[in-house]
């Protein structure tokens, strides 16, 4: 799938992003989330870290996709998903 960026506000967890996209007159609807998993557990190593992220991702509604992992901050780590419909006529 081709990419197009598109500056958006900015996000808190659990908020999504609804987007309308045409091509060549075919319209399809897009739906964002943005999730903040827990990135901060003391006494875990980075890989134990990865791992976790890795089950977390895994484990998450299998209606959405992954479409990115942020950079994390102190104590969180964004990961934004995506859901789309049919598309629209």
């Amino acid at each position: 799938m081709k990419q197009i960026c598109i500056p958006v506000p900015s996000l808190q967890n659990h908020q999504t992003v609804d987007a309308e996209v045409t091509v060549n007159g075919v319209s399809r609807h897009m739906n964002y989330r943005l999730e903040s998993f827990d990135w901060a557990q003391e006494g875990l190593t980075t890989p134990h870290k990865i791992q976790r992220l890795r089950e977390l991702i895994q484990g998450y509604d299998p209606g959405w996709e992954l479409v990115q992992i942020g950079v994390p901050d102190r104590n969180l780590i964004p990961v934004m998903f995506r859901r789309s419909s049919p598309a629209l006529s």
